[in-house]
């Protein structure tokens, strides 16, 4: 049984958000007639799947390994995102909330994770992760 740090755990749930949130970002750029929304999902999923690989060097730092999505996780979100968009009349609505939503959980995680005792650079990533976050949601609230 491998125990984990409460850093470990902060991270990797950070990490584990991260990979989530860039692929789900790719999955809505899929479902959107809309091109500039298509564009901004994409180039969301991309930057959080380079963030997610970058935060993944600081788990294995502190002698972990990074967790992988669950994959039945996400073919259900998947699911439901595509309902919700289905009985929605702007289809660009349930996505942008389902984008906002997944973008306040990882700026949650990452002033949890900066919370607790880490190395500088991994504060410094952290920190950029949360920022980037928190843009999001401004742009997400400016194309809704």
């Amino acid at each position: 049984m491998l125990l984990r740090s409460e850093q470990q755990l902060a991270l990797n749930e950070l990490e584990s958000l991260c990979m989530e949130a860039a692929d789900q970002y790719a999955a809505a750029a899929g479902k959107t007639t809309d091109v500039s929304l298509s564009a901004l999902f994409q180039d969301q999923g991309q930057h959080y799947d380079r963030l997610a690989k970058e935060l993944a060097v600081h788990i294995r730092a502190l002698d972990d390994l990074p967790q992988s999505p669950d994959p039945d996780r996400e073919a259900v979100d998947s699911l439901v995102s595509s309902i919700k968009a289905f009985f929605s009349n702007d289809e660009r609505i349930p996505l942008i909330d389902e984008r906002h939503a997944a973008e306040q959980a990882i700026a949650q995680a990452a002033q949890s994770a900066l919370q607790l005792e880490l190395p500088a650079d991994t504060i410094g990533m952290v920190q950029r992760i949360l920022s980037h976050a928190e843009n999001a949601q401004f742009r997400l609230d400016a194309v809704r």
